[in-house]
């Protein structure tokens, strides 16, 4: 399969002979006067009464940026990959460079540029050779890259594939590929694929590092569409579920009050609620409800809910509960009365 590295020197390999062998700095002076000239008969530079030669665009028209850098590339017979920065200085462009800039925020002003005017290419950060290390290869741009991957691969990959596809650098940031992945959660993923990887890699060591737990749970939630949906057959399916032994000491605390067929869903939500910190152990789909024996968290559940709606306890209504999907506590605790649930929030506060 051709690469987009190849695709892009492919175009421009047919330059006149000779011409390849030449460095910038020899090339430099025609390629300045030739693309001055395709300036000036395209209108986008004039000259005053002087002779002199003066911008006539501010390169609000994307078409006309389009043009220019297409142009800028041809004249400098050079791969897209390997135009820099100066490449625009050289030929009097900051003020597009400057538009470019602004685009896209804190992506470099040339990589706008090229994605802007060879979207056919589909050119990716880490295919420049014209930045720098610092730049085009950071931690950020390898989880960028691993999510590119992932999505290309639709969702199995191998390590010649990041080799393969230009971005071998991206595990240079991790322990392995299984760190690698959690950390970047990509889009595309298979299951099994991961499950594999996750018993090969998810350790003891793994599970006590906070990071990479918090990561791996961020990733389970991101798979599972939201926390609410999460529960432990989400962290099997994914062979992560041993992370969540480091629970239980948290669950021995909560023995007197929970069911042992509770049990995992409390460990679940304990999981969950070290990523999302405000998430409420009744906002899960299938909470562990026997801990709600515990009349302190049942008050609590109706202070939050009154927090929610942003109205006194007072003024509370069994329709409040059940706008929330939390009536099964009234149901379940109270016998129907959310009179009771009241009472007990008012004697917390």
């Amino acid at each position: 399969m051709e690469t987009k590295k190849e695709a892009a020197e492919e175009a421009y390999k047919d330059m006149p002979k000779g011409l390849a062998s030449l460095s910038r700095g020899e090339s430099s002076r025609s390629a300045k006067a030739d693309f001055i000239s395709w300036m000036e008969s395209e209108g986008y530079v004039i000259r005053d009464s002087s002779g002199k030669l003066k911008f006539n665009t501010r390169w609000g028209n994307k078409e006309d940026r389009v043009k220019s850098v297409r142009k800028l590339v041809e004249v400098m017979h050079i791969s897209p990959l390997d135009l820099k920065n100066d490449d625009f200085f050289k030929m009097g462009l900051m003020d597009l460079l400057k538009i470019y800039s602004i685009k896209r925020g804190s992506l470099p002003a040339v990589f706008n540029a090229l994605k802007e005017s060879y979207p056919e290419l589909e050119i990716n950060l880490w295919d420049l050779r014209s930045l720098g290390v610092n730049i085009s290869k950071n931690n950020e741009t390898a989880d960028e890259a691993i999510r590119w991957l992932f999505k290309k691969k639709s969702g199995i990959v191998t390590e010649d594939d990041f080799k393969n596809n230009g971005v071998s650098f991206a595990l240079s940031y991790y322990s392995n590929t299984f760190d690698a992945i959690v950390f970047a959660q990509p889009d595309f993923i298979e299951s099994d694929f991961l499950k594999t990887l996750a018993g090969k890699y998810l350790d003891k060591e793994f599970i006590n590092n906070a990071n990479k737990r918090r990561a791996a749970i961020s990733m389970i939630i991101k798979m599972s569409g939201s926390a609410k949906s999460v529960n432990y057959q989400s962290f099997e399916r994914y062979g992560m579920e041993n992370i969540l032994s480091y629970y239980s000491h948290d669950y021995i605390f909560l023995n007197d009050f929970i069911k042992p067929e509770d049990k995992n869903k409390l460990l679940t939500w304990l999981a969950i609620s070290e990523v999302i910190k405000d998430f409420k152990i009744w906002e899960m789909e299938d909470p562990p409800k026997s801990l709600l024996i515990n009349k302190k968290i049942r008050a609590e559940s109706t202070i939050w809910l009154s927090e929610k709606l942003r109205k006194s306890p007072y003024l509370l209504t069994h329709a409040d509960w059940k706008t929330f999907g939390i009536e099964w506590i009234i149901n379940e605790f109270y016998y129907g009365d959310y009179y009771e649930a009241i009472r007990d929030a008012i004697d917390m506060l």
